[in-house]
């Protein structure tokens, strides 16, 4: 059986409308079908193995990591190689792509085998999030020698807002870090924490910390606990400087 022949009028029309909703053009139509074919799928309907979207994921995959790094490249400029590196993780995780497909509609879209629908393979991260890159690799086939723009400049009009947000969520990417690769970069002094006060019942403290770089102090923090009020400081001080808002 070809791949071609998975295509009845029904599928036509909604990879047609799914095309006009997002500035998208296929002349080869099965590219674009082939980026939400699910091996269950494949091995289903006697379709050759490389019909699924494993091929077009591992460039997708490619196109997608380096636009997100250019992205924060020029964005994020005063972050170090790790701190864009972990910015980077976030974003590409199957977790955070899933959703970028649900927000494109992929769960209407996606072809699975009659076993994997019925395990709820349309909700699966995984599933989601390969689809997502296989069509950011359809795409990149599709427009050539201006594949990789187009591609990029799909993922960044739908969720730069999205990506460029990333940079709020710095209190789960270890702003002591952060803010110690950032001090080491413009010398070799590193920021200190200074216990400034203790607050509460023994049981329910609350611990107020100041954050300390060339004897002045940078940002503050209070939590229950020491550690967690250090990083507290450190993410005020990160927002001081300028470094996320």
């Amino acid at each position: 059986m070809s791949i071609s022949s998975q295509i009845n009028e029904k599928r036509r029309k909604k990879l047609l409308e799914f095309q006009q909703k997002y500035n998208l053009n296929f002349s080869n139509i099965n590219l674009l079908n082939q980026a939400f074919m699910h091996t269950s799928y494949i091995n289903e309907n006697n379709l050759e193995t490389k019909d699924s979207y494993e091929r077009l994921e591992f460039l997708g995959d490619a196109v997608l990591k380096l636009s997100i790094s250019n992205l924060f490249y020029n964005n994020f400029k005063d972050y170090q190689e790790g701190d864009l590196t972990k910015l980077r993780a976030e974003i590409v995780s199957d977790k955070n792509i899933s959703n970028y497909a649900k927000k494109l509609g992929f769960e209407d879209l996606i072809m699975l085998g009659k076993n994997e629908k019925k395990m709820g393979g349309l909700k699966k991260e995984s599933i989601l999030a390969c689809s997502f890159e296989a069509l950011l690799g359809a795409i990149f086939l599709e427009y050539k020698e201006k594949g990789y723009k187009k591609a990029s400049d799909f993922l960044i009009k739908n969720f730069k807002n999205e990506i460029i947000s990333i940079n709020e969520k710095i209190d789960t990417l270890n702003p002591k870090a952060i803010l110690q690769e950032y001090t080491q970069g413009i010398s070799k002094e590193l920021p200190t924490y200074n216990l400034v006060k203790e607050e509460g019942e023994e049981h329910k403290k609350t611990f107020f910390v100041e954050a300390i770089y060339k004897g002045n102090i940078i940002g503050k923090g209070s939590a229950k606990s020491i550690k967690e009020a250090s990083q507290n400081a450190a993410k005020d001080a990160l927002i001081n400087l300028g470094i996320i808002k």
